[in-house]
Parts: structure tokens; C-alpha cells; sequence
């Protein structure tokens, strides 16, 4: 599957009865994403993408530390060098019948990598966690490579098959944490960047001191701030943001 493919397409899941739409978002790269908080991982990822062996990569953290961010630019990145790479939301996946799971994820062990995001919504669920144990173990048998999500240490993960969650605690394992506010503040430029906007430290202190806690809530300010920037044709300014967020 080719960049633009991923971007405009739905992923086909299991048998052609069987569809979710899951659309990547192209400012999630791997460059943009902030390491801080684990630099390990990113030599990990670095020698997960280029390797041809078997490997896996586990993230857990709390709700808006970047674990979608991390898993999206890790499938844009190896389209980019030409794998065959997969994302998949487990949040949507739990909208399909659990009996249908074998169907559902039968032939994704034919890419060579596999981003499963939030894989905790689903490994509760015995049909689910079967399904989930056996893509696993064709992707190892393959020299295949995994990246998975989660809320918690696979250790503590509320999963219905105790051999899947060994087969969890077996991969690279890594904490995200929460990013503090400068590093949240120069992420928040670097995204700003991408959009061709122009954040000054001021205008960032300024958002960070009248948004809601949290990135996510954040960067919903700078989309805002976007489309009324592009909308009005008017550059980014203390007073323009005022005037859009109503602060």
C-alpha cells in the first residue's frame, strides 16, 4: 500500500465483507514526535523499521501522550521505504461482533508491519484475545515485525488469555509519559510549522496559559487557529487568537 493509498483509502480487514476506514493523519511522523520521555524508543523503532527479523514494540501511557501519534508514524515511515505496514484502531474494531474476530483479522499477517493501537479495548474479550494470540504468533513465525498500544503494562493488562499476555511481555516495552510544558510548547511550534504557521514562545505561553490541560486539547487550539488563519488570511497574532478562542 502505497503513502497516498493509506492516507485516501479505508484498510481492508479479514474478508472483503469485512472494511474499516482508518485514515492516517500525515503530521503524525515519527520526526515530529517527541522522544523525550522514552529515548530509548527511538533507537528501538529505528532498528524495528529497518530490521527484517522478528520484532515487537510495546507502548503503554495514559490518554494523550502520543501513543496514536507514535503508531501512525511508525506505518507512514515504512511505506515511506517501501514495507507493506498496517494501522489498525482497536476503539473501532470493538464495534464488530467478537465471533467475527478470526474473519476479521485473517491476512493481516501478510504485511510486514502492524501498528495495533489501544489493543486493551479488545484482549478482555476471549474472542478477541484467541484471535489477537494467533495473528501474533504467525507475524513472529513470519519475521514480521509489531508495534502495540495499550493503557497499561502488559504485565497488568486485563486480558482473557494468560499466553497472550506473555506473548505481550516479550516485546520491547516502553513507558510514555505525559510531556511537560516546554516540550509540549516546542511540539506544539513543530506542528505549527507543518501547518505553515508561525507559533512565537509568547503566543505559545499564552495558549498553554488559557487551553485546558492536556496536548490533545492543545493542539485543538492550533486547528482552530488554522483553518481561521487560512479562512480569514490573517497571520497568527496574540490578539487573532483572543479573537478566535474567545479568551
Amino acid at each position: 500500500m502505497t503513502l497516498n493509498a493509506a492516507k485516501e483509502m479505508p484498510t481492508l480487514l479479514g474478508s472483503s465483507q469485512l472494511s474499516l476506514g482508518v485514515t492516517l493523519k500525515p503530521q503524525q511522523q515519527l520526526g515530529n514526535f517527541c522522544f523525550s520521555g522514552a529515548p530509548a524508543l527511538a533507537k528501538t523503532v529505528e532498528l524495528l523499521l529497518a530490521n527484517v527479523q522478528a520484532d515487537s514494540i510495546y507502548v503503554f501511557g495514559a490518554e494523550g501522550v502520543g501513543k496514536s501519534h507514535f503508531l501512525q508514524g511508525c506505518v507512514l515511515q515504512a511505506q515511506e521505504i517501501g514495507c507493506e505496514a498496517v494501522y489498525i484502531s482497536c476503539k473501532e474494531l470493538v464495534n464488530i461482533p467478537s465471533y467475527q474476530a478470526n474473519e476479521c483479522l485473517a491476512g493481516l499477517d501478510n504485511n510486514d508491519l502492524l501498528c495495533v493501537d489501544d489493543i486493551d479495548c479488545l484482549v478482555a474479550d476471549n474472542h478477541w484475545a484467541q484471535a489477537w494470540f494467533h495473528l501474533y504468533n504467525k507475524f513472529m513465525q513470519r519475521g514480521n515485525r509489531l508495534v502495540i498500544s495499550a493503557t497499561s503494562n502488559p504485565r497488568n493488562i486485563d486480558c482473557n488469555l494468560n499466553d497472550l499476555r506473555s506473548r505481550l511481555q516479550l516485546a520491547n516495552v516502553f513507558q510514555l509519559s505525559a510531556l511537560d510544558e516546554a516540550d509540549s510548547g516546542r511540539l506544539l511550534q513543530a506542528k505549527a510549522k507543518q501547518k505553515g504557521l508561525q507559533l512565537s514562545d509568547d503566543q505559545v505561553a499564552y495558549i498553554f496559559s488559557r487551553s485546558p490541560r492536556g496536548l490533545n486539547n492543545v493542539l485543538a487550539v492550533l486547528d482552530l487557529l488554522d483553518a481561521a488563519s487560512w479562512n480569514e488570511k490573517r497571520r497568527i497574532t496574540i490578539p487573532f487568537i483572543k479573537q478566535v478562542m474567545a479568551w
